[in-house]
């Protein structure tokens, strides 16, 4: 009886319909008569019956007894059951009552069809003919009931409060426990601009905001429907209710103050001095409060726009990390952090004026920008130009803002770097690819105008849209063509970016195999390399033992000449062609002096 039960229990539990079951049962009896399994088939759908109707209540009283004190164990293993639910909100309406009455029948068995407790194990199998009819109508109606129970296309969708919040984030405002949001619609926070704190607001003054501009929306989409009865017309004029409004408005801004009054200033200061640029300034009485409103009402549509932003992913707020940036017609992704300023750095994207290198916040405030922007190649001088290439020196003196621009630009795919705003004892020699709409960024590679361990390159990048197309070579090439000019031996300042040791590596490899395969003589000497290609002795040395060409032999230094990698250097060089190379001839600069 008892294992009739618990396994009844679990059918029920699992939602399996009472037809199911009966099938199961008759084929395990088949030897009997038809009324012995009608009759018992009946019996366990009505004992499945009363303990669905009676599950929620024993189950809760078994969870409450558990966790006191002092529980008496029962011998039989109870597996809580689960009530099948039509609807959500009935569930939810009644399971309190459900807890209260599981704490008074603690102990108590479920009940029967009939309303009596099973006193013992026969009570619960046997079953008397004339309630056949009965028991085959309650089977109906709760295989019926599991039927809609499992059925849950009609319920609503439950929503799971803030899904999308991340908890270990912070409002960045002093003071701010990131309650609440500036547009009265969210729960929480984390930037300024949803800040009601920084807007010197109350959570409850922001929901109440926004309730109001709710029905002032409802009210003006009704004002547009009853007008949408009027023909359009192109000189059409305006309605009463126009009219009215527009003198409304006039009246508004008639009535706004001249200027403020001795304690109002009063006021103003001692808020500014006491949280400086943690909140925004007080704004009431510097304008009519008609504008007030419409300006607050923007500030909520773009905190809006905002939130919108960072549930789809395309703001990161809290983490200070640029996902991507437009860069003319190029939308790239960024691979590290970059120091730019908070109200930017929060931000998912930023958009970029490739020629100047401002930076933005939102697309239309780079289309005004490009409408009047009139650069169209970097500042400084143009020294270098062969075909659309073109290299101009920038000193980070006379350009600052824009090396500062180029440097945090830079740092967004640059690991190893620390340069961001001292620039000014730096030169930028800013590669360009040149078409008709201007001199677009290729790369740039920045050097100290006096450095005591003659380095001739301080930080170099090439940006990704021109990356594996020859430029970075291009760009140390030129680095050590002015070291030639100068007459001096360079080298890259250490560390170097992982890109940027590969590069290294490479050009230095394909100098030597120029070298060697133009050698004609028999001894050759690691300092008049030096002297003839500008690269470091260190340099050399290293990237001899890489190719495997240094060897010790009897006391000696030698210097194999393999010409099977000189042969596989041939034959890339043959295939790249001479597209992407430096012309000494085309080089137009003398070296500064030191400044």
């Amino acid at each position: 009886g008892a294992a009739g039960v618990c396994l009844t229990a679990g059918s029920s539990s699992d939602g399996t319909e009472d037809s199911d079951f009966s099938a199961d049962l008759e084929h395990a009896e088949a030897p009997e008569s038809a009324h012995r399994r009608s009759s018992t088939r009946l019996t366990r759908a009505s004992l499945r019956l009363s303990q669905s109707s009676q599950a929620s209540v024993f189950s809760s009283g078994r969870r409450i007894t558990r966790s006191q004190q002092g529980a008496t164990n029962t011998t039989a293993k109870k597996y809580p059951l689960r009530q099948s639910r039509s609807s959500g909100s009935d569930t939810e309406a009644n399971g309190e009552n459900d807890i209260k009455q599981g704490v008074d029948r603690d102990e108590t068995p479920p009940r029967t069809p009939t309303g009596n407790a099973p006193s013992s194990e026969s009570d619960i199998e046997v079953s008397s003919p004339s309630n056949d009819l009965e028991d085959e109508r309650l089977a109906k109606e709760l295989s019926l009931k599991e039927a809609a129970a499992h059925d849950l296309s009609h319920r609503p969708k439950r929503r799971r409060f803030h899904e999308s919040y991340n908890f270990n984030m912070k409002c960045p405002t002093p003071g701010c426990n990131s309650l609440g949001h500036l547009t009265g619609r969210h729960e929480r926070h984390f930037s300024i601009s949803g800040c009601p704190l920084y807007h010197n607001l109350s959570a409850d003054e922001c929901k109440g905001k926004a309730t109001t501009r709710d029905k002032q929306t409802e009210e003006r989409t009704l004002s547009h429907r009853q007008d949408e009865n009027r023909h359009s017309t192109r000189n059409q004029a305006p309605t009463d209710r126009q009219l009215r409004y527009k003198e409304k408005v006039t009246e508004l801004r008639r009535k706004r103050n001249s200027g403020l009054n001795k304690e109002q200033k009063e006021k103003y200061m001692e808020h500014r001095q006491s949280h400086g640029t943690s909140r925004e300034p007080l704004l009431e009485n510097i304008t009519s409060d008609y504008d007030l409103e419409l300006f607050r009402k923007a500030q909520a549509r773009a905190s809006e726009d905002l939130e919108k932003l960072r549930l789809a992913g395309h703001v990161s707020e809290g983490s200070n990390m640029i996902k991507t940036i437009v860069f003319g017609r190029y939308e790239l992704d960024t691979w590290y952090h970059s120091p730019y300023p908070e109200e930017y750095a929060r931000l998912g994207r930023l958009y970029m004026c490739e020629f100047c290198l401002k930076y933005m916040k939102s697309q239309t405030i780079l289309r005004r920008h490009l409408a009047k922007c009139v650069w169209k190649h970097p500042p400084g001088d143009e020294i270098y130009r062969k075909g659309n290439i073109s290299v101009f020196e920038v000193d980070g003196k006379k350009n600052k803002i824009y090396c500062q621009n180029l440097c945090l630009l830079a740092k967004l795919f640059l690991d190893h770097k620390t340069l961001y705003y001292d620039v000014e004892p730096f030169l930028f020699y800013v590669m360009t690819e040149a078409d008709n709409t201007g001199c677009h960024l290729v790369g740039y590679f920045s050097k100290e105008k006096n450095s005591f361990l003659n380095y001739n390159v301080s930080c170099i990048l090439t940006m990704p849209q021109y990356m594996r197309q020859g430029y970075g070579k291009m760009l140390i090439d030129f680095s050590y063509l002015l070291s030639k000019v100068e007459e001096k031996v360079g080298s890259p300042e250490r560390p170097l970016s992982d890109l940027g040791l590969i590069s290294y590596r490479s050009y230095w490899k394909e100098v030597l195999l120029r070298y060697l395969n133009n050698f004609q003589g028999k001894e050759i000497s690691i300092k008049e390399i030096s002297q003839e290609t500008a690269v470091n002795p260190v340099d050399i040395v290293s990237t001899l033992q890489s190719l495997q060409m240094l060897k010790y032999w009897k006391g000696k230094h030698l210097v194999l000449k393999r010409q099977d990698l000189i042969d596989d250097w041939k034959a890339k060089e043959t295939k790249r062609g001479n597209g992407k190379t430096i012309d000494p001839t085309a080089l137009k600069w003398t070296p500064p002096k030191g400044t």
